[in-house]
C-alpha cells in the first residue's frame, strides 16, 4: 500500500522486522511494496548479534502480547543496534511502556495503525536517524581536541582554538580521513582542487601553524603526526 501523494516514492532503507506471532504477512507485504529491504525473524529465537550482519536501518518489532520478558529484546538490540526501535502493540499499560522506553525503544505505535500513519512514522524515525548520522560524521572528537565541522570550531582541552579558513580546511581533511595516512599530494588536491607541483611547501606550514595552535610538539605530536615519505595522520596518541 503507498501513502497518497507520495505514489512515486520508493527507500533504499533496510528494515529488520521481529514478531512474537506469525500475522505479520500483510505488514511485509506492505513494507516491501514501499521499497523497503525487510528481513522477518521471530523475536523470542532471534540472535540479537545478527542485527549487525544485517545492518538494519530501523527494528520494527510487532507484538501480539507485549510483556516485560518479550521487550528485553530492546535491551538486548540497544547494546548493538544505535538506529530506531519502534514497538508496534495493541494498547499496553503505561508501566510496560515506560519499561520498554527505558529498555531502549523510542516510541511505541499501537494497532491497529492505518498503514500511511504508520509509514509516515517510520519515515519521520528514519529521517531524524540520518540527520543524527549525519551530524556525528560532521564531528570528529580526539581526546581533548575537538573538531566541529557543522560550525568550522575547534577546540582543545575545551578552549576555542582560532584557525584561518585554509588551515581549517587542512585539519578538516585530515579529520575525515581520521587515523589514515593522507599524502601531500592528496591534500593539495583536496585544499587547492588542482594537482601538486612538487614544489609548493605551503602544506608542511599549515601543519606546523595547526600544531603550533593546537598545543601539539612539533618534535612528538599527540595528534597531527608526519610519516616520513608517506604524508600527514591524523589520530590521538595514547602512548
Amino acid at each position: 500500500m503507498q501513502v497518497r501523494d507520495e505514489p512515486e516514492t520508493r527507500s533504499a532503507n533496510s528494515l529488520l522486522l521481529l514478531s512474537d506471532h506469525d500475522g505479520v504477512d500483510a505488514a511485509l507485504k506492505m513494507l516491501r511494496t514501499e521499497g523497503y529491504n525487510v528481513q522477518h525473524a521471530d523475536c523470542r529465537t532471534y540472535d540479537v548479534t545478527r542485527v549487525q550482519a544485517f545492518l538494519p536501518d530501523a527494528v520494527l518489532i510487532d507484538l501480539e502480547r507485549p510483556s516485560v520478558q518479550s521487550l528485553s529484546i530492546c535491551r538486548q538490540l540497544r547494546a548493538c543496534f544505535d538506529g530506531p526501535i519502534l514497538v508496534l502493540t495493541a494498547k499496553t499499560n503505561e508501566v510496560v511502556q515506560v519499561l520498554g522506553l527505558e529498555m531502549g525503544a523510542d516510541d511505541f505505535l499501537f494497532k491497529p495503525q492505518p498503514a500511511p500513519l504508520l509509514l509516515a512514522k517510520l519515515r519521520a524515525f528514519l529521517r531524524r536517524s540520518e540527520d543524527l548520522g549525519q551530524q556525528r560524521k560532521k564531528l570528529v572528537q580526539l581526546g581533548e581536541l575537538t573538531i566541529d565541522a557543522a560550525r568550522r570550531e575547534v577546540r582543545s582541552a575545551g578552549k576555542p582554538v582560532v584557525l584561518t579558513s585554509r588551515e581549517f580546511d587542512l585539519l578538516w581533511c585530515l579529520a575525515e580521513n581520521v587515523r589514515s595516512i593522507l599524502s601531500r599530494e592528496e591534500i593539495h588536491q583536496a585544499l587547492y582542487h588542482r594537482e601538486y607541483n612538487g614544489y609548493d611547501r605551503s602544506i608542511d606550514i599549515y601543519i606546523s601553524r595547526i600544531r603550533q595552535k593546537i598545543g601539539d610538539d612539533p618534535l612528538n605530536p599527540r595528534y597531527l603526526k608526519t610519516v616520513r615519505g608517506a604524508g600527514y595522520l591524523l589520530m590521538e596518541d595514547h602512548s
